[in-house]
């Protein structure tokens, strides 16, 4: 049919919006064509090649080549009504610089009204445009438009009474606010998600998390935008959705990229991985500039829809070989990211799928939140973030773990220093030890034995002349080398075992009653344990013995003494028994000295000395060894 030939329109084509209730679509009443953008001036619509019906494109079903040419519709609308009647006019979704013109069936041809620009200044309206008829009029219209550049616009035109205009747009608007519920609530824990990392990285400076709060913004900045802006044309919505979510999602993969590179270290522990991953960035700015240049510096959409779609292809393809890369490795954490980025990517190719095709997951229910693409892609990224938090918190417990065993190490280690320290030092003090031994020995140890032999010729000499300043000359220098003997053997550091003691204190036993009317015996214990026992413990030990034995020879008139040695795994023990006549009251006191100063040796030892002074004396050593 000719659009000129007003008089020749079909009455079945003719609207009466008198018989509206609510709204109607028109697209079988209407006629559509389209044509190269700004070619055709005003004055000549009306003489375009108008088609019969154009038909309903619903959204991601509208032709590309319609996008990116101006588009046109005529109709023709009456009002068998008495009475004037005032209805909008709406072509379709994400429709952008709307204008409509009206031609009377009785003008001339080609006499052409521009209608309003607007029908209000709200933006929620953008694009609607208002149409009063008075009574029994009938009138042709034309309507000039193009499409935003997108995937979600769509051809339906309508005719909406004007009293019921908002309630229309609000049930535009809640059609899927069960979807819109679930946006908001996934958008909720993306915001806890970022005060979480946030509040990690002020912790712990972890730099990785700076990103991972970046990659949640803007993926939560992505869900609450489309949802909270939803069908509404706006200017920044028009936006939004030709240019803006797209850069969104772009640049949370790529900061979601350089996360994952830095928290599993793929530069140190995965090469490879780590060169695809960046090579990958670096892929997507210089995409996401090619993209802005086109979108900025052309009218172009075929060429960005196939951008897009392609870009998204190689978000599918590294998410799979990043799975396959990570299940090969066999890592935990790899595979738990792993886990995460493949069910994000299998319902992200579902979204995809439902998108492309239409596809009705529910088909006796259109309407359903589950034939909704964004849906499964939230229901990725919850099932993403959650396999992210198992493998946060294997990580923690890896590194918590790696720093126990580092500081157990370390701790280990200055263990070992501080032992090797104190090794150097007693191994210094028994080099010090052996040499200031070996000194006496040599050099006092003559001297005295000189002095000793000294006396004794002089002795020789006198003939049996008594000299008492020379006898104890002699004696003194007797008792002074038995005595620098003793040090000599605490001080040597070869004499430390106790296996040395016992056998010190056996030897000066039998040698010191040797030339005495006093019979010795020492029992010894079978099995001497392999202790070690320091200097200074020995000479106490070997004093206190030497004084106990001393005393037995001058004060117990006894004709025997025995000494009887025993050990255990931690202690040694002497007992010396003499049948002599013990030790009354008055004694301990008259020898109060030197059984004080056996206790104090002994005490100094953290060991301890009895004595049971029956019938015969029994004195009681103990030590710890």
């Amino acid at each position: 049919m000719s659009s000129n030939s007003f008089a020749q329109w079909p009455d079945s084509n003719i609207v009466d919006i008198a018989a509206i209730r609510y709204q109607k679509n028109i697209g079988k009443q209407s006629l559509f064509t389209s044509q190269p953008k700004h070619q055709i001036p005003d004055a000549d619509i009306y003489t375009l090649p108008f088609k019969q019906n154009p038909g309903n494109f619903l959204p991601h079903t509208l032709p590309g080549r319609l996008i990116e040419q101006d588009c046109f519709l005529q109709f023709v609308l009456k009002n068998s009504h008495d009475t004037a009647i005032t209805v909008c006019y709406i072509p379709g979704s994400f429709c952008r610089t709307v204008t409509l013109f009206k031609a009377d069936l009785n003008n001339i041809a080609g006499t052409l009204t521009r209608m309003p620009d607007s029908l209000t200044t709200d933006e929620r309206y953008a694009g609607v445009k208002q149409i009063t008829l008075q009574p029994h009029e009938v009138a042709t219209y034309f309507c000039k438009f193009n499409f935003v550049r997108t995937n979600v616009n769509s051809l339906i035109p309508r005719i909406i009474r004007y009293d019921y205009l908002d309630q229309w747009a609000m049930i535009q608007r809640d059609r899927d606010s069960m979807l819109d519920v679930f946006t908001y609530t996934v958008s909720g824990v993306l915001l806890f998600m970022i005060f979480y990392s946030l509040a990690v990285y002020i912790q712990s400076r972890n730099k990785e998390f700076l990103y991972y709060a970046g990659y949640t913004f803007l993926t939560c900045s992505l869900l609450f935008l489309k949802s909270y802006l939803n069908i509404s044309a706006t200017a920044f919505n028009y936006f939004y959705e030709e240019y803006l979510d797209f850069m969104i999602m772009t640049g949370s993969v790529v900061l979601y990229q350089i996360f994952m590179r830095k928290f599993i270290n793929s530069k140190e522990q995965y090469p490879l991985l780590d060169k695809l991953l960046r090579f990958f960035n670096l892929l997507l700015v210089g995409a996401s500039i090619v993209f802005s240049l086109v979108y900025f510096l052309t009218d172009k959409y075929i060429m960005l829809n196939i951008m897009e779609n392609i870009i998204k292809q190689f978000f599918f393809l590294t998410g799979a070989f990043f799975i396959v890369y990570s299940v090969k490795k066999k890592n935990p954490l790899l595979n738990y990211l792993a886990a995460g980025n493949a069910a994000l990517v299998v319902l992200a190719v579902i979204s995809y799928i439902i998108i492309i095709t239409g596809w009705k997951i529910v088909e006796n229910n259109i309407g359903s939140i589950f034939n909704r693409a964004l849906f499964y892609y939230e229901i990725g990224l919850v099932l993403e973030l959650g396999f992210f938090l198992s493998g946060l918190a294997y990580k923690n417990r890896r590194d918590i773990i790696e720093r126990v065993k580092e500081r157990e190490r370390l701790k280990l280690e200055n263990e070992r220093k501080e032992f090797d320290k104190q090794m150097a030092v007693m191994a210094a003090k028994q080099e010090e030890r052996n040499r200031i031994s070996a000194d006496m020995h040599d050099e006092l140890g003559s001297g005295v034995t000189a002095i000793r032999l000294m006396s004794e010729i002089m002795k020789s000499r006198l003939k049996g002349d008594v000299v008492p300043e020379l006898e104890k000359i002699s004696n003194s220098a007797n008792e002074l080398l038995g005595k620098m003997n003793t040090i000599i053997w605490t001080m040597k550091s070869s004499n430390d075992t106790l296996e040395s003691l016992i056998a010190y204190i056996r030897a000066h036993a039998i040698e010191y009653f040797d030339s005495t009317p006093i019979e010795c015996q020492v029992q010894l214990p079978v099995l001497i344990p392999q202790a070690e026992v320091s200097g200074e413990k020995r000479r106490n030990i070997f004093l206190s013995i030497k004084e106990a034995l001393n005393n037995a020879m001058k004060h117990s008139q006894a004709s025997q003494i025995q000494i009887i040695i025993s050990t255990s795994d931690k202690w040694l023990m002497i007992k010396i028994c003499d049948n002599g006549v013990g030790i009354d009251a008055d004694k301990l006191r008259r020898f109060g000295n030197g059984l004080s100063n056996m206790r104090r040796r002994m005490e100094s030892i953290d060991g301890s000395f009895k004595i049971d002074s029956g019938k015969n004396c029994v004195l009681t050593f103990e030590a710890p060894i």
